[in-house]
This record gives C-alpha cells, structure tokens and sequence, in this order.
C-alpha cells in the first residue's frame, strides 16, 4: 500500500503530465490551424494565447471529470469516465479532421455522415495504419487508463484539491479578456463555442418574413428570357473531385504542377480565372451547378440528415432547361449514389439517365472512396455510353463526377495517400478521355466542361491569399473545350457556379431565361455578387461583389454585415433572407451533442 506521501507525489505527477498533453493537443491545434493561410494571425503569440485561453473551458471540465472519478460512488463514476472518454476522443478528432481537410470538427456533420459508416471505416483504411491503429488502441485503452489512474492516484484528498484547484485555474484563465476580435473566431475557439448553436439556425419572426412577403426588392426576382445562341450540339460537364488552383502551374507560382494535361488544354482553349464556387461541399456544388439554385442554408440546414431537402428541381435546374429544348440527360459517377440520398434528389431534377458505383462494368474493379473505381474507368464508362446507349435521335447533356481525387488522395498507380500523384493519374485519365473524344470528332459540334466540384478541403495556402485574397477559398479552375466557342484564351471576366445553367441554356438553345443579377460564361457577363456560405463558420456568408467583398453573418432578422463592403447591403440581405426562408425550416435530426 502507498504512503499518503507517495500518493500525492504521483498525483502530482498525474496532474502535470495530463496538463502538458492537453496543452499539446491545443498547441497541435494551432499548426494545424496555421498551416492554412486564412488561419494564420500575424501575431503567433496572440494567436497562441487566445486559442489557449479558449481550450481552458474544455480542460476545466476534464479536471471537474477527474474530480468526480476520484470519487468513490459507482455511478458517478462510469458516468465521469463515459464523459471524459467521449470528451478526449472528440478533442483527439478536432485535430485529425483539421489535418485532413482543414475544417474544424462539427458534430453535426459527424453524424450527418456517420449514416453511411463504411465510408468513415474506408477512409480510415487508406489513410493507412498509422492513424487508425493508434486511433484504435486509443479508444479501447483510453477508459481503463483513466479509472486505472484515479483508483491508484487520485484517491487522497490532496489530490481532489489538486484537481479542483486546476479546475478553478483552468476557469479563471478562460475568463480572461479576448484579444482585439478576430474575424476568424475557428482559429482560436474551442470544441463546445465552435459547435454552439449558430446564427443560421435562428429563425425569422412573422413580422419579419411578412415584411419580405411584402416587399418588392426581396422578391422581386422574376426571370427575364431572351434569345439564345442556339448553337445546339452535345455537351459533356466534368466535375473534378476538389480540382483546385494550387494544383495547376496555370495561374499560381508555386503550385503541385499536378495537372500539366489539364494546363495544355486549357491554354489552347478557354479558360476562366475568376471562376467561383458556391459552396465548400459537393452537394453545396451540384445544388449550384445542377438545381440552378444558391446553397444559402435553410434554417437547421447544418443539424439536417437531409443535406438536399429544398432544393427539388424546377424550371431552373439544367436537366429540366434542356430537357424543353429536346435534350437527354444523364448523370455518371463512379461513386455511390445513395450516400446522403444523391442518386433520388438528381432524379428529382429531371436527369432521364443516372448512375453510379453499381454499374455492371465495374465488376471486378478496384475500389476506393465512396465505393468508386479510378477515373480511367469511369471515363471509360462515359465513352461507352456515349457510343453505345445514348439516345441516336436527341442531343445530349451528361454531367460526368468524378471521385479518385477525393481525400484521403488515394494514386490508384501506387495505391499510395498522395495528392500530388492522385491528381496526376487523374490529369492523365482525363487527357486520354479528350484524346478519345477528339478522335471521334466530338469537338466539331460539342462541347466540354472540366470544372470542380469545390475547392479542396486543405488549408488554403500562402500562393492563393497572395493572388486571390479573400476569394482564395472560393477561387476555381473551368476549362472549356469546343470548336465552336465564342471566345479562346484566357477568360478575366468573372464567373460562379450558379451561372452554368442559364449559361448552357443560352449557348445551346434558342431562348434562355435569368434571373437578375446573374452572369452569362459566354457573353462574359459578370454576375452582381457571388456568395458563398463558409465551411468553418456556419453563420457565415461571404459575398463577392465585383471588387467589393463582405462578410454576412445569418441572424435571423438581424441578419448582417460584419465585415467589409457590401453595395446596397439591405436589400441584398433581404434577398438573402428571402431565398433563405422560401427553404423552410428543416427538421432537426441531428441534434446538438454539446
């Protein structure tokens, strides 16, 4: 039996070095947090401090949860490790999916995607052993450690009042005074403040939404339609999984030089610097590119199993554009269609043809995220629809979505993690896909897309603050390949996602119908502004208007400007609210953990 002496050096002990992980786990946080351009104050002992002083609302409640473990009732206990495990687990993930994909951990979209939990297994798997294995043992050993610990340890009433003296301390230093603001509270908020409950989840009054009722500059969003170009012809959209710039040797110095196929075509066709996203998912993506509709979040969007709900398709969505024209459509992944329900809501669009990993051809296959064969495959799946099932009597429009570049960045060559290698085995199997089209005159009266489905979910690097500054995160690659294109070269005009639609609806057909305030690809009519929710604050807007950029924080009714310019901000926030509330309010089914 241990002297009272011995018990309380070893409590001690106990109590130092749990401190010294936690504080490395917060200091493991902030370079993974700096690793990200956007993340990366100027001041790094400010940043530092601030992010410490915020992680010490998480340690005051692990040292409450040691405390009450060192107590001798059975059921406060296994309650307290129960806590503490779970607790230490989540911090432990904050960290792993901000490494991976540079966004914080949202419990929501934790659960959201945890419907389908083989995908999580899958990529788990191709990160390989060395994070899910020790990720493993944590999990198995991390409870019995900690009782084991506090039975030998904690037990004397020295160390009670060691842990709640750290306790104490640890809520004394949260309560310090903030730092000057930081427009960016994810670089330096803890686990609980970055998953409270934001401002897209409050909803509008009565008086408000009647007031947009009632109001003409909220509503007043009636599509205008003129003539087209009537160019008529096939068109084929390739969706790059996560293509971004830095991957290019195109626009930035300093890049992967990941896609040199890609870079060749696009100098000897068109291409558009200043394309922007709508999003910072793919469903944010496809919503824009395929339903023709903005991904603002409906009110409880983000704690939504239902990441479609809302957006059904209508006159704006591409397939039904086309499809009045005479136009067969037809959407081809190599990825499974039933995660998150893809494969029913693009059949609420109109697509006449949709398909995804099941297909007979891929028999055999490899696989890799999402159940996907490589890119080669799947261009050779499109190929072979293309010759030998497409309609002979109608022209068609094919939205092609590819996924070997989706992280963990899987080379189907090597079957090694490796971006750089995993976007050039895509550029390849993308330049044999035109090689191939080329060959069977497919240019002469068609056309082709190459665009992405968002930007990577990576840090944002120092080469794309640099040249596109506040729109580096939104900032993406479109090449376009065609005899007949109006235009070649190097497009400066601006361009989004949502303006695709209208865009196609004009070059091929002979009248198209837009909205107000949105561009036209062919014409280089710019769109009014661009927004785009932000991935690592959900109540946030960005908005791109020409040379103007601002930050929209969704409030309710007291929707706002909170940073920047915005022209004519009231009535832009209304149409915001507007097509916001026409949403609905979603059900919550993925209620707050915290």
């Amino acid at each position: 039996m241990q002297k009272p002496a011995t018990r309380n050096a070893a409590a001690l002990v106990f109590i130092a070095v749990t401190q010294l992980l936690l504080l490395a786990i917060a200091l493991f946080r902030l370079v993974q947090t700096r690793a990200s351009a956007l993340g990366a104050d100027a001041c790094l002992g400010c940043q530092s401090a601030t992010l410490v002083q915020h992680e010490a609302g998480i340690w005051a409640a692990i040292w409450l949860l040691l405390f009450l473990l060192s107590l001798r009732a059975r059921t406060v206990k296994v309650f307290s490790t129960t806590a503490l495990w779970a607790l230490l687990l989540i911090l432990l993930a904050d960290v792993i999916v901000l490494q991976q994909f540079g966004l914080r951990l949202y419990l929501p979209d934790m659960l959201t995607y945890g419907r389908q939990p083989q995908f999580i297994v899958e990529y788990l798997q191709e990160l390989g052993w060395w994070l899910w294995l020790p990720l493993s043992v944590t999990i198995v050993a991390l409870p019995w450690m900690v009782m084991r610990m506090t039975q030998r340890h904690l037990v004397t009433r020295a160390a009670r009042i060691g842990l709640l003296s750290m306790c104490g301390l640890s809520l004394l230093v949260y309560a310090l005074p903030d730092r000057a603001a930081s427009p960016l509270p994810w670089t330096y908020q803890n686990l609980i403040e970055a998953n409270w409950p934001s401002g897209a989840d409050a909803r509008f009054s009565d008086t408000y939404l009647q007031q947009l009722q009632d109001d003409p500059r909220a509503t007043g969003n009636a599509a205008s339609c003129s003539a087209g170009l009537g160019r008529g012809g096939d068109v084929i959209i390739v969706a790059i999984e996560s293509l971004s710039w830095y991957h290019s040797a195109l626009l930035l110095p300093d890049s992967l030089e990941a896609t040199p196929n890609l870079d060749r075509l696009a100098a000897a066709n068109s291409w558009w610097e200043q394309f922007l996203a709508n999003g910072f998912t793919t469903d944010h993506g496809l919503i824009a590119m395929l339903a023709g509709q903005l991904p603002v979040p409906a009110v409880n969007r983000y704690r939504s199993l239902d990441v479609f709900e809302g957006y059904a398709g209508d006159w704006r969505a591409l397939p039904r554009r086309l499809s009045e024209d005479g136009y067969y459509s037809a959407f081809i992944t190599s990825g499974d269609l039933g995660f998150l329900g893809k494969g029913d809501w693009l059949r609420s669009l109109g697509f006449d043809h949709v398909e995804g990993h099941d297909q007979p051809e891929y028999e055999g296959a490899k696989r890799y995220s999402f159940a996907a064969v490589s890119d080669d495959l799947l261009y050779g799946r499109v190929l072979n629809w293309l010759q030998d099932e497409r309609p002979d009597n109608r022209p068609i429009a094919a939205f092609v979505e590819t996924v070997t570049t989706h992280p963990p960045f899987i080379d189907p060559a090597s079957g090694v993690a490796n971006e750089t290698a995993a976007f050039r085995f895509a550029d390849r199997a993308l330049a044999d896909f035109v090689e191939t089209l080329e060959a069977r005159g497919y240019f002469q009266n068609g056309l082709l897309i190459i665009a992405s489905d968002q930007r990577a979910l990576t840090p944002i690097r120092q080469n794309e603050l640099a040249a596109f500054g506040p729109q580096a995160g939104a900032r993406l690659p479109l090449v376009m390949l065609g005899d007949r294109l109006p235009a070649g070269g190097r497009q400066t005009t601006a361009g989004q996602m949502l303006d695709l639609p209208f865009s196609l609806d004009f070059y091929l057909t002979d009248e198209a119908c837009r909205l107000p305030g949105q561009g036209n690809l062919f014409t280089g009519q710019e769109p009014d502004c661009v927004y785009q929710p932000d991935g690592n604050q959900r109540s946030i807007i960005n908005a791109f208007c020409g040379a103007d950029a601002a930050r929209i924080r969704m409030d309710g009714d007291r929707t706002r400007v909170i940073e920047g310019e915005l022209p004519d901000a009231e009535r832009r926030i209304r149409e915001l609210n507007y097509q916001r509330a026409r949403l609905g309010i979603q059900e919550v089914n993925v209620h707050n953990v915290l």
